[in-house]
This record gives structure tokens, sequence and C-alpha cells, in this order.
């Protein structure tokens, strides 16, 4: 055990989120779907292969026979910067999408954060308590001499000797406790789970969190890119010639050598496919921006929502260690020095000792639903640095 406390290190937030297993996949998965997009938008883009074609055929007339062969090559041109609209139109979208996708790694850092700051309550909590246990062991060990000399009733050691053992049964269970949730905050990384964890750089718990000019950032950027690409659809849709096709070909016929040079060049403004395209896009784009607005207005409603949680949160931290204050300092050193002249029972001096262990109870899950809905918070806002 003493080994392992001389080679374990002490881990912060920030060597917690460097070593995140899970996120350094979910990033590298990201850059290969971004790979992958990119090269299916080049190859979605790209004209069709040159095309070779051949023929032999015979003829036989009784005036003359013989073979006839023809060979031919065509290819499609794209005209100006068709084919480059094309690719900067879909190479947004995909960018719009990689943005989004980041959503999940914040969610990720943000879920790391929380089971660190739960870590580090439980941790602070098991400390009180193994200070409280302490001290009540050191009464007990006094209240046993104390029954050698024959100054208190077996009854009254043995109740002090059964909330001592319940406490230290209670002790067991929160270092379990306490090994189990650093165990499980540790396996979503690569690091040691013999390292020790800080706990000095929690985040403050305040009443109010200034989310600042990045909440949103990434749908607001993924917004902007789509609304682009539509914006680059209708440009390339408003060309009146988008490609030509060129061919050059030979035929030989029984005794003639024939060369061609073929140019095709499609009229768009035989066909209405252009105006519908463009229709499409300015359809699509006002569907992007009705469907942005809806989803800002319910994302920003629900973050209205858990700021107003956390000020609550807040406001019941605040009160309830107040009350521990009041109950700590006041009422419980009354309370034993009644006990310890006599004047009130055993069962009362530890019914208050009980009280103030429920009153740090209830402050531990208020503090601990605290960071649950600040964490929550950042995740909904999209925030990344919100320390």
């Amino acid at each position: 055990m003493f080994l392992q406390s001389a080679t374990a290190s002490v881990l912060t937030l920030d060597d917690i989120l460097q070593h995140a297993q899970q996120s350094k996949l979910l990033s590298q998965a990201i850059t290969q779907e971004g790979l992958a997009l990119e090269s299916k938008n080049l190859a979605d883009t790209q004209t069709d292969p040159l095309t070779f074609n051949h023929a032999l055929s015979r003829a036989n007339s009784k005036a003359i026979s013989g073979y006839e062969h023809e060979v031919s090559l065509s290819k499609e041109f794209k005209l100006g910067n068709i084919q480059s609209l094309e690719q900067k139109q879909n190479r947004l979208n995909n960018e719009a999408h990689l943005l989004e996708q980041e959503k999940y790694l914040i969610s990720f850092d943000n879920r790391l954060k929380n089971l660190y700051h739960q870590h580090c309550l439980g941790a602070s909590y098991l400390g009180s308590f193994q200070e409280g246990y302490d001290n009540f062991a050191t009464l007990y060990s006094k209240k046993e001499r104390a029954f050698q000399h024959d100054e208190i009733a077996k009854t009254e050691l043995l109740q002090l000797e059964f909330e001592k053992n319940r406490l230290q049964i209670e002790l067991n269970n929160l270092n379990r406790k306490q090994e189990s949730s650093k165990s499980q905050l540790l396996s979503l990384t690569s690091l040691n789970s013999n390292d020790n964890l800080s706990c000095q750089d929690i985040y403050p718990i305040v009443q109010e969190v200034h989310l600042g000019n990045n909440a949103f950032a990434l749908s607001e950027q993924a917004y902007a890119k789509r609304i682009e690409s539509t914006q680059v659809g209708l440009n390339r849709y408003s060309k009146k010639l988008e490609s030509i096709e060129v061919s050059m070909g030979y035929t030989k016929e029984l005794e003639t050598d024939i060369y061609t040079i073929g140019v095709s060049i499609p009229l768009n403004f035989s066909s209405n496919k252009s105006e519908h395209e463009r229709a499409s896009l300015m359809h699509q784009s006002s569907a992007i921006s009705l469907q942005n607005e809806q989803q800002m207005a319910d994302k920003k409603y629900r973050v209205r929502e858990l700021e107003a949680k956390l000020s609550r949160d807040f406001q019941n931290i605040e009160a309830q260690k107040e009350n521990i204050n009041h109950y700590a300092n006041s009422l419980l050193p009354l309370m034993k020095k009644s006990y310890d002249y006599g004047e009130s029972s055993v069962i009362e001096y530890l019914l208050s000792q009980q009280k103030l262990t429920s009153l740090e109870q209830e402050l531990l899950e208020e503090k601990k639903a605290y960071y649950a809905t600040l964490f929550q918070l950042y995740s909904m806002s999209e925030t990344k640095d919100n320390k």
C-alpha cells in the first residue's frame, strides 16, 4: 500500500480531459468522417471518364464488299467554375455536419467534469465523516474508561458501542463508494487507476453563470454554413452554359478514311431543370432558417430553465450551510455539554449527532444536484471552456 502511494501521482481535471480515451476516439472518428466526406465530394463532382467506342461491321453487296470499323473518344468538360461551385456547396454542408458532431465532444467532456466533481464532493464528505467518526471514537474510549471505573452504566456503553460500529460500517461503505467512483472515472481515461485526484480545481458554486459569447457557437456556425451552401447552389444553377462534350472519331468505310471532331452543348434554355433546382434551394434556405429559429428558441428556453434551477440550487446550498453552521456551533455543543453533565440521555446525544450527519448528507446531495445542473447547462449551451 505504501509503494502504491509513493508511486501514485495527483491528477487534475485537465489531466482527466486530456487523457480521455472516448474523447480521443470521437475526435478521431470526426476527423476520419471529414476525410471520407471530402473524398466523396470530390468523387461526386467529377465528370464522367473518357469514353472509348469501337465498332466493326462488314458490308456485302454485288458491287463491293469488305470490313468497316469505327473508333471514337468522347469526354465531358464542365465550363467555368461549375465544378468548384459544386464542390464548395457540398463541402459547406459537410462542414456543417462535422461542426454538429463536435457537440458530442462537448457533452462527453462535461460528463467527465461532472463525474470528477461528484467524486470530489464525495471525498470532501468522506473527510468530514472520518473526522466525526474519529471524534466519536475518542468519546467512546473515554466512556469505556468511565465504565471501567463504574461511572456509567453498561447499557450506555453498549449504545455508544453500537453507534460506533454503525459509523464504522457507514465509513467503510463511503470508502468503497469513493474507490468505485474514482475507478469509474479513470476507466474512461488512459491514466493509472492508482493515481489520486487533486480536487483542488473544482468549479466554484455561484448563483449565476455567465456563458459569454461562445454559447451555441457550433449551432450558429453550422447554420451559417448551410445557408452559404444554398447561396453557392443558387450561383451554380444560374449559369447559362454548364458543360460541353468533345468527341473525336475515325471511321474507315471500305476504302475511305473519315475523321470527325464534334462538340455537344446542352442548351439549358430548352429545359426548366435549373429553374426548379433554384426554387428548391430557395425553399431549402427558408426551411433551414425556420428550423434554426425554432431550435435556437427551444435551446435558449431550456438554458433559461437550467439557469433558474442552478440559482435555486445555489440558494438551497447556502441555506443548508447556514442551517448546519447554526446547528453545529450553537445547538450541538449544548447537547454535548448536557450529555457530559448527565442532564440528557445517551439516546438524545446520539440523535443530535445523527441529525448533523443527516444535514450534511442533504447538503452533499444538493451540491451534487448543483454540479449536475451546471454541466448539463454547459452541454446544452455548447460551451467549451467554462471555468
